[in-house]
């Protein structure tokens, strides 16, 4: 008899997908662990086999969300190129995983809001922070060293890197007339990299 195959991580990922469209529409405080058994077909005993509470589940969509992007971002620093080139990179990254993102654009503002009252959350989203950080200041600080940016405090060149981008998705979450995250993540970075080359 042919072994059975292993189907954990699609039901995973088919819990996971199942969680975002229960969240988008009732938020994470009223979403219950019953309506993402229901929206995954699943039963409620199988569903509590792979997620033991809404906060495993959470801290498991943060992970689908930013780990692939993150992935994808830390190959920069191995791929030789310039600091400004790296950013230009780096940016392209995040646009285009951007445009994925907006479709469960609720779930992640649900995750700032959270962040607020929530400790695991706010410790997840800490955890980001970090990596996009570990990537971040490396290469402004290369830019600095080898003389293509304007010498200053790498870390906090980073940090206002990430509030641009942070900002501009918050922005756009209230505003989307007024807003087009694309242009203005482009226009963000082209400031920014303008005041970093400024000497």
């Amino acid at each position: 008899m042919a072994p059975r195959p292993d189907v954990s991580e699609e039901r995973r990922t088919q819990i996971i997908e199942s969680a975002i469209k229960v969240f988008a529409r009732e938020g994470f405080a009223d979403a219950r662990m019953e309506d993402v058994a229901s929206e995954s077909g699943l039963s409620k005993g199988l569903l509590y086999w792979y997620f033991k509470s809404k906060e495993e589940i959470i801290i498991a969509i943060a992970d689908l969300l930013f780990s692939g992007e993150f992935r994808r971002m830390e190959q920069l620093s191995a791929e030789g190129l310039t600091a400004h080139a790296s950013l230009d990179s780096f940016l392209d990254i995040f646009i285009d995983d951007l445009r994925g993102m907006l479709k469960v654009a609720p779930v992640i503002y649900e995750f700032y809001a959270l962040a607020f009252r929530n400790t695991i959350v706010r410790r997840v989203m800490q955890k980001y922070l970090r990596r996009f950080l570990a990537i971040m200041q490396p290469i402004i600080q290369r830019g600095m060293d080898n003389g293509e940016f304007a010498s200053g405090d790498s870390l906090q060149t980073a940090i206002a890197i990430g509030a641009a981008l942070e900002g501009t998705l918050l922005l756009w979450a209230y505003a989307p007339n007024m807003v087009q995250p694309e242009a203005q993540l482009r226009a963000a970075m082209a400031l920014l990299l303008a005041g970093l080359e400024f000497k």
